[in-house]
Parts: structure tokens; sequence; C-alpha cells
């Protein structure tokens, strides 16, 4: 399945850089009262790393030595199946199983609405991506299951004079997966005129953020970014086309 969805997002990407550059062009006007919200999101990233990121991961992570789940190992078994089947709709190949359906279904009816939308879930979804890595080079965050004890952060300069290497134990903030997801259905969201619709993408959105944690592959925190991140990312670039 990995395998298909790999190659039906090539073939997307492809044909929106061959037959719809025109998709790619969004403008957007940075305004002065947008400053409040960025203080807002930076005091709650305080808050969330320093008081509760530990907290919530001791408490859902199905790795955590003292937690419940490990203290219930036929729970944690049957727990981490479900979200590591959940955490599969934060991944672009699995975004891309979803969507060709869409746009294959747009080209047969000339539906250029449908066509639009479905190609403006990959856009959304890629530009989210491309921000998450640069975001994880940056600030080169340790995994919960790493360092149970510790923030975390690194940055670029720690790298360095510590000689981390540059993995995916070292890539935690903020979560990709939950980029991609957020992205992906909160740009379907807002495109829908359906509330079940909007409820549903949210819905799958959110709980790909929880997986995430639950798995002890993030911390509140970063799963908390994505989701601000993408959201606004979809919004934004659903209202502009």
């Amino acid at each position: 399945m990995k395998l298909l969805g790999t190659v039906l997002l090539i073939f997307l990407i492809s044909y929106i850089f061959i037959k719809r550059r025109d998709l790619l062009t969004v403008k957007f006007e940075f305004k002065i009262n947008y400053l409040k919200y960025l203080i807002l999101y930076l005091i709650l990233i305080f808050i969330l790393v320093l008081f509760i990121d530990k907290k919530v991961a001791f408490f859902i992570s199905n790795k955590y030595p003292t937690g419940y789940f490990s203290l219930h190992p036929d729970l944690n078994i049957e727990y981490t199946k479900i979200f590591k089947m959940i955490t599969h709709l934060g991944e672009p190949e699995y975004v891309a199983l979803l969507v060709f359906p869409m746009f294959l279904y747009s080209k047969i009816k000339s539906i250029v609405k449908l066509e639009n939308a479905s190609l403006g879930i990959i856009i959304v979804m890629i530009l989210g991506v491309s921000i998450s890595t640069i975001l994880k080079i940056i600030f080169m965050r340790s995994r919960p299951f790493l360092e149970w004890n510790s923030s975390g952060f690194y940055f670029i300069e720690d790298i360095l004079e510590r000689e981390i290497p540059f993995k995916g134990s070292y890539m935690s903030f903020p979560s990709g997966h939950t980029m991609v997801a957020f992205c992906s259905y909160s740009f379907l969201a807002f495109k829908s005129q359906k509330t079940s619709i909007k409820v549903l993408c949210f819905l799958v959105a959110i709980l790909v953020g929880v997986s995430r944690i639950c798995l002890s592959a993030h911390w509140m925190s970063d799963v908390f970014t994505s989701a601000v991140i993408g959201t606004v990312l979809g919004g934004i670039y659903a209202n502009k086309r």
C-alpha cells in the first residue's frame, strides 16, 4: 500500500508541476495584528514544554517504563496496534491514496472544483512537510523515548558540539505526521460545505496527533505546533483558492 501511495504521490506532484502550476501561486499579506496570535502561541508552547509535555507523555505513552500502559502489557499491545494504524493517516503516501480517487473522479466527470481541491491537498501538504523538515533541522529535539527526563532541544549549534547525528531520533519538533494531517484535512474541511465532513476531517487530524504522543514519537508541544501551523496553512490556501 505504501509503495502504491508513493507512486500516486509522485504522479500527483508531477501533474501539478506539468499541468497545474497555476495552483502554486497564493498571495498572503501579513498583518500587524497577527503578532498577538504569534505571542499567544509562544506563551502556550513555553507552558507546554516546561510544565505539561512530560506529564502527558508519562501518562499516555506506550513506552514510559512506569506508565499505565507499560504496567499493563496486554492492553499496551492492542493500544499500540490501534494508534499505529491511525498514525498512517498522517503519512504523505497514505494521503495520496485518499486523494487520488477524488482526482480521478474529477477528471472523469470534468469537475474543476474537485480537481482543484484534490490537488490543493497535495500542495498544502508538501508545503507543510517542507516547513516541518526545516524546523526539525533547526531545533533537533530528541524524541520522548530517547530522553524522558529532558526537554531535548539541541538546536543546530549544539549539534556540532555534541556530535548529535542527523537522524529521526533527534527530529521531534514539530511532528511531521501531525503537520501532514492538519495541512491536508483542515484544507479539505475549509473547502467543504458540509459540517459533518468538517468535523470528520478535524477529528482524523486530531487522532493522528494523539497517536504520535501515544506511540512515544512526539511531545505534546510538537503536536500542538504542527496542528497550529497545519491549520493555518490549510485555512490560508483554502481561502485563497
